[in-house]
């Protein structure tokens, strides 16, 4: 009795050890063997290719793509045995927190950096005082220019004789 007891812990720990995807594999291969379908008309039915769903059963993720369509082969695979989809998904998700952290995610910067040249700036800044002072200029030049043209219009209407 001794050594049966032994031999359940050591499966159960063993069992522990077990990756994710591996538990819920075996599991989904039970039900599907137990509805009587085969791989290849799991796999046709459901538009996965029969290796994929040969390495989901095995908990082989290497052979698969990213976590992300693992979960999305898992629940269409569940739903189509009509087994619970969120009982599946909770037990990926507690050996997957559990084995490793959640990851950080960064956010891409999508913007581009614009790195300016400190002598570009100073060029760019000069530039500006130049045209402003420019401006500045012809603007006084034309108030003085406006200024004598009225006190020439001056002069010269009193400069004329006006005969009644």
């Amino acid at each position: 009795m001794e050594k049966s007891e032994e031999r359940k812990s050591d499966s159960t720990h063993v069992a522990n050890k077990k990756s994710a995807l591996r538990t819920v594999g075996e599991f989904l291969r039970e039900a599907r063997q137990s509805r009587n379908l085969s791989l290849e008309d799991l796999s046709s039915s459901l538009r996965i290719g029969k290796e994929q769903l040969i390495a989901i059963e095995s908990g082989n993720e290497s052979a698969l793509p990213e976590k992300v369509f693992i979960r999305a082969m898992v629940r269409r695979i569940a739903e189509k045995l009509n087994i619970d989809t969120s009982f599946i998904l909770e037990e990926l998700n507690e050996k997957n927190n559990e084995s490793q952290p959640s990851p950080v995610i960064k956010k891409k910067n999508t913007r581009k950096k614009r790195n300016f040249n400190p002598f570009s700036i100073v060029i760019l800044s000069g530039a500006l005082g130049l045209f402003t002072s420019i401006m500045l200029v012809k603007y006084i030049q034309k108030g003085q220019n406006d200024s004598i043209n009225n006190q020439r219009s001056d002069i010269l209407l009193s400069d004329k004789k006006i005969s009644y």
